[in-house]
């Protein structure tokens, strides 16, 4: 391979890359845009609320109420806890943002505490993950609810108490979401898109064909688009980056992982494309045919909001998307640094962008018609 012959393309790339100023906008200002946008909206928000968690350990009657209580709300979908489960690990293990846990012995004591008030408070334990943009919400809810059996119990004196316990160090709001949902969705336009409009406007203009009698060899070819992939990449998310820290407080954690999911990503889309570009000839079919691969992945991988705001068949769609593994990724990598989901969302799509990617390599030539 002739490396000086992979930069000169890769600067041809670049050179009609700042010329055309539609594509300067998808790959820079529309995520700049979003991040805008959203940021603005949600900053001071959560989401939907979903599942609560509730480990009873006490059984008496007045933990079967605050269970019946938090039930009556209809805010939340009640999942109770067995009892002989370590709280911990099980949080930690379905990955939860949210947990109450009513200790042993919760019932006599608020029960002493009704008769004499110079006891201590029953108190509950609420665990949370900071990390997650449910979690905020979620707790201002149960605190009403807890305020509301207080103001019940007595008018006034607090006999139930809160005690919270974090599952991270960092104090983590909506956008440190937000940001690398929508850094991995620029990646994966840019590298879609920029695969399909280049190889249908090659092969359109017979460039392709002519390609082959030249001295530049297909892997010398390959590697500047992907070198060009990987800057439009790169550049995107150092914006996306910049406006998340400058503007709302980003706190990523800016890792070898973070650029390993970014570089999954582009081979992964980079194949699809060039998959879409040899089976649909017509540079109008394939711009519909990415959008079509796009947008539904867009919004159903969790890159606007967490998965829970949508019903469980749409979850489980969601689950065999790749985007939905370059989200979860570069989430554990840029915010809870988890290393069992950087892993398990690395191995899955590397394995899936490494076949796309070798296939449409393959399929590539510069022979056809």
């Amino acid at each position: 391979m002739n490396f000086k012959r992979v930069i000169a393309n890769l600067v041809v790339h670049l050179r009609q890359f700042s010329r055309e100023k539609s594509t300067i906008f998808f790959v820079l200002m529309f995520p700049i845009l979003l991040m805008l946008l959203f940021g603005f909206i949600f900053q001071d928000t959560g989401s939907n609320m979903g599942d609560l968690h509730i480990q009873d350990l006490d059984g008496g009657v007045h933990s079967t109420a605050l269970v019946a209580a938090f039930n009556g709300t209809s805010i939340f979908d009640i999942v109770e806890v067995d009892a002989s489960a370590d709280s911990n690990e099980f949080f930690a293990d379905n990955k939860l943002n949210v947990m109450i846990i009513i200790p042993e012995g919760y019932s006599d004591a608020l029960n002493m505490r009704l008769f004499n008030q110079t006891n201590p408070q029953s108190n509950i334990t609420i665990l949370y993950d900071q990390g997650n943009s449910y979690s905020q919400q979620k707790i201002s809810i149960v605190t009403s609810v807890i305020d509301s059996m207080n103001k019940g119990l007595s008018g006034s004196v607090d006999f139930i108490g809160l005690d919270y316990e974090t599952q991270l160090n960092d104090d983590f709001k909506f956008i440190d979401f937000f940001a690398p949902g929508i850094i991995a969705m620029s990646v994966m336009s840019s590298a879609l898109f920029g695969t399909v409009g280049m190889n249908t406007e090659l092969r359109q203009k017979g460039i392709l064909k002519k390609l082959a009698t030249t001295p530049l060899t297909r892997s010398e070819w390959l590697a500047s688009n992907i070198l060009y992939q990987m800057f439009m990449a790169m550049l995107s998310t150092a914006c996306i980056l910049a406006i998340g820290i400058g503007i709302f407080g980003l706190q990523p954690h800016i890792n070898i992982y973070m650029f390993l999911f970014i570089l999954l990503n582009v081979f992964a889309f980079a194949g699809i494309g060039m998959l879409i570009t040899r089976f649909v000839k017509e540079a109008e079919s394939a711009q519909a045919a990415a959008n079509a691969v796009m947008f539904p992945m867009m919004f159903l991988s969790g890159t606007f909001f967490q998965m829970e705001m949508m019903p469980d068949f749409l979850q489980t769609i969601a689950k065999f998307l790749p985007l939905y593994y370059v989200n979860e990724g570069l989430r554990a990598a840029m915010i809870s640094l988890d290393m069992d989901i950087i892993l398990e969302s690395a191995i899955i799509i590397g394995i899936f962008g490494l076949a796309v990617f070798i296939l449409g390599v393959f399929l590539t030539s510069w022979k056809e018609d």
